[in-house]
């Protein structure tokens, strides 16, 4: 009887830790991120994302488990294969409006298993 205790509670815990998954790739969620500089959308931003974070990492690219390179000709980056939990979201461009660069982060939580979700991320310089 003791042994069919311990085979019960290690089965138990091998459920609970390989059934939650960790935020990162490998998942069915799209974030589509918009940096915006007082309301207005910058295009051609790079993304940098930790993972597992609500706070501010830091503005080093090593910072990042990943980095995303907008589109020059679009308003947002799309992150894809994301995973449920935290995600710190650090952005970078240039403002052509004031030539400069502006940046800005935000933490975000991903809830579902799957699905797109918008991001606006305000930038400053």
């Amino acid at each position: 009887m003791k042994n069919f205790g311990l085979l019960f509670a290690a089965f138990v815990v091998s459920t609970v830790l390989f059934s939650c998954s960790r935020p990162g790739t490998g998942g069915d969620n799209i974030l589509s991120v918009f940096p915006k500089h007082h309301g207005q959308p910058i295009k051609g931003a790079t993304v940098y994302v930790r993972f597992g974070s609500k706070d501010f990492p830091g503005s080093a690219p090593t910072d990042y488990d990943m980095t995303v390179v907008g589109d020059a000709n679009e308003e947002h980056v799309h992150i894809k294969s994301l995973r449920k939990g935290y995600y710190y979201l650090y952005s970078v461009g240039y403002d052509s409006t004031i030539s400069a660069v502006v940046t800005g982060g935000q933490s975000y939580k991903i809830t579902s298993k799957s699905g797109d979700h918008d991001v606006d991320v305000a930038v400053t310089e």
